[in-house]
């Protein structure tokens, strides 16, 4: 469709790489760029009513595909993706699993060779294709994975269909979108917990990370059938989350739904094995003041004034220590002693505050033997101290 011949009597203007460029992320430009210049994209077209189409090649293949040349195979021949994209309306399509959220690198690469290599029009008013919503949202994930899980024949099948969704955050993560891959996997993590007795399987969870859990309750039922399926492609998908981000890099607006999700499954799961999996992501994700002051905030919505009596509620005084902990945690972060302060105030109040007083000072580097000796005199029948959390 040469730039003269866009329609009769319409207005039209030529494809500048700047208007590529607007329509996607930077890392997806730069992909689209890199294989043009690789050659690798091949049977390039303007088929009728203005669709661009193309095939862009794995790294395998070499030759010069831009001017006609027949590709030569290295070695076994590579995957190839599909693409195609109308010039007129923006509908596009393309065989890989990130074009189910965003302009992926395979069309951003049909539309840089149509740019450099071909006299192509776009209405006057710009190329049609709009980028993706800047709202993140784990919903979409979880509810593909609701659906598997429902219509799953039996525990193979949807071990398959996981993966596949699992695939989507693998082409998120290397088209760059670190944060929309984060989404994916929180999102089918979320899913995977909904509903499972994730209490009686706890100290299975631990068996699929590379990290130590730490303690957790005892387990008291093996996971059989779908729930083992949830049990493994639990620790699966987090370990996956963990081994992205470790050499990854967001901005914080970038971060901070992630950072949201991943919190609230944290609260959820918390004192069971599920938890660490949640509060690794976090910690590997957390980096910046404004990270930190997103999650004082969480913490702050969450841990409650009153603590449970360990004897009446150990499982509650265990929760409510561990969130306290990770609060004081961010405080310190951020050099924030309000919070040592609030405890300092009130720790004589009830055994719970102070042992959570305790808690803080340990957190925040202060000796804690004089607080510990007091809290002991003043409650001697509480036993709150040197619990496991």
């Amino acid at each position: 469709m040469p730039a003269d011949s866009f329609k009769p009597g319409s207005p039209a203007k030529r494809l500048t790489l700047r208007a590529i460029r607007d329509i996607c992320s930077w890392k997806v430009f730069e992909l689209g760029k890199e294989y043009r210049d690789q050659d690798r994209v091949a049977d390039l077209a303007v088929q009728r009513y203005g669709t661009l189409t193309g095939t862009i090649l794995g790294a395998g293949v070499h030759g010069d595909l831009a001017h006609g040349s027949a590709p030569e195979y290295v070695a076994e021949r590579p995957s190839e993706h599909r693409a195609a994209v109308s010039l007129r309306t923006g509908r596009m399509r393309c065989s890989c699993p990130y074009s189910r959220v965003a302009v992926c690198s395979h069309v951003a690469a049909l539309l840089i060779c149509a740019s450099k290599d071909l006299r192509v029009a776009v209405p006057a008013d710009g190329l049609p294709v709009r980028g993706r919503s800047a709202e993140r949202t784990t919903l979409p994930y979880r509810r593909d994975t609701d659906r598997i899980l429902a219509r799953a024949a039996g525990a193979e099948s949807a071990d398959a269909d996981l993966d596949r969704i699992l695939e989507l955050a693998e082409a998120c993560h290397g088209e760059g979108d670190l944060a929309e891959a984060l989404m994916v996997c929180v999102g089918v993590a979320e899913s995977l917990i909904s509903g499972l007795d994730y209490r009686a399987y706890s100290g299975h969870f631990s068996s699929f990370s590379a990290f130590p859990l730490g303690y957790v309750p005892p387990s008291t039922r093996e996971p059989r059938g779908m729930d083992a399926v949830r049990v493994r492609k639990f620790g699966e998908v987090m370990v996956m989350a963990i081994r992205m981000m470790y050499r990854s890099k967001m901005l914080h607006e970038q971060k901070a739904p992630c950072l949201a999700a991943l919190h609230r499954l944290f609260v959820k799961t918390t004192p069971w094995g599920p938890s660490k999996f949640c509060l690794a992501v976090l910690t590997v994700l957390s980096g910046t003041d404004r990270d930190y002051e997103l999650l004082k905030g969480l913490y702050d919505s969450v841990v409650p004034e009153s603590t449970p009596d360990p004897r009446e509620d150990p499982v509650g005084f265990k929760t409510v220590m561990i969130l306290a902990r990770y609060q004081a945690i961010v405080y310190d972060r951020l050099k924030d002693h309000s919070l040592l302060d609030s405890y300092a105030r009130r720790y004589r109040d009830d055994p719970g505050t102070c042992a959570r007083y305790v808690r803080c000072l340990s957190v925040m580097g202060y000796d804690t033997e004089a607080v510990e000796k007091e809290g002991r005199r003043l409650f001697p029948g509480a036993n709150v101290w040197g619990a496991p959390y």
